[in-house]
Formats: structure tokens, sequence, C-alpha cells
């Protein structure tokens, strides 16, 4: 029974796909990967600095908001593949890191995770682009790549306040000034 709905699913599927390459769903399938990898470690992150002995709230609620942040991003691609006719596939998430010396640590993690999310979300453009999808194009070009910059851009400059800071007392005032500002917006999540 299971086989043959798969079967059937493939071939709905099939009927409704037009220039969206296997290749292309396979990078974006590794996308999706990535985007709840990030929602996952910046989950532990927000959840490390919310412990009793560590007590950051605005450290926490930036990591909650980016972990929220990270799992919409995976979700928009779910329905964006569900509109292309693709088939998700969702892998498994690898442990994240679960502690952090101080916010220093955690932000420097950030901030590569960031970077490495970018570096994926480029190969998924270029790839669409070689493929000739402009549509997969205009969808990261629309939905990704100028956040990932602006995201970045906070994450570097948080880092070199704590830097300036270089205190325990630093991180207390950073901590919060997080309370009141952040990288993220207030938005509306779409159900």
């Amino acid at each position: 029974m299971a086989t043959r709905c798969a079967t059937m699913l493939r071939r709905y599927c099939m009927i409704m796909r037009q220039n969206f390459s296997k290749s292309c769903e396979d990078k974006l399938n590794d996308q999706i990967n990535m985007e709840l990898k990030a929602c996952h470690q910046y989950l532990a992150m927000a959840y490390h600095f919310d412990r009793a002995d560590v007590s950051s709230p605005g450290i926490h609620g930036f990591f909650l908001k980016a972990s929220l942040e990270e799992r919409d991003h995976a979700e928009l691609i779910m329905k964006y593949m569900n509109k292309r006719g693709g088939l998700i596939r969702l892998g498994t998430v690898p442990e994240p890191v679960g502690e952090f010396r101080d916010a220093m640590d955690a932000l420097k993690h950030a901030l590569e995770l960031e970077l490495e999310v970018n570096q994926h979300l480029l190969d998924v453009h270029a790839l669409a682009s070689k493929e000739n999808d402009p549509n997969l194009c205009d969808f990261i070009e629309a939905n990704f790549l100028q956040e990932q910059v602006d995201g970045q851009k906070i994450l570097a400059d948080f880092i070199r306040q704590l830097e300036r800071a270089k205190s325990d007392t630093g991180d207390y005032l950073f901590d919060k000034y997080l309370i009141s500002a952040g990288m993220h917006q207030a938005k509306k999540r779409e159900n």
C-alpha cells in the first residue's frame, strides 16, 4: 500500500513539474536540512542561556527568535518545493553544540553557522542559474539572500560590541541591550 501511494504521489508531482531539475530538488532538500540544523542549534543556544547558572534572558530571547526564523525558512522552502512538484526529504539533524563559555563564544558560533547557511543558499542559486531555473533564482533572491547578509552584519556588530566590553559586566549589559533590540524583527508567522 505504501509503495502504491508513493508511486501515485510521484506521478502527481511529475504532472505539475516544469523546469525543476532533480539536482535543484536535491539541493533544496539539502537547504531545508541546513535550515533545520540552524533551527536546532539556535534552540540549544537559547536554552543554554536560559539555564539558572547562566541566566541571560536577552540572549535567550535572541536565539529563540533565531530558531523560529530558521524553522520558518525551512517551512517556506518546503511550501515552495510542493508548488514546484518536488519531493521533500527530511534528513537527520546533527546534534547541536550545547555548551558555550559566554555570549561571545555563542555569537561567533552563530556567525559561522550563518556563513555556512548563506554559502548553501549561494550554491542553490548558482545551480538554479546553471539549470536555467529563473523561478528558483527569484525565490532565493526574494526570500533569503539580503536577509542573510543583514543577519551576518548584525552578528558581526554584536561580536565587536562584546569585544569592546570584555568583562562579565559587559556581557550583562549586552544581555540587557538584547532584551530591547535584536536582529529579528517582529514578524507575523504564516501558518
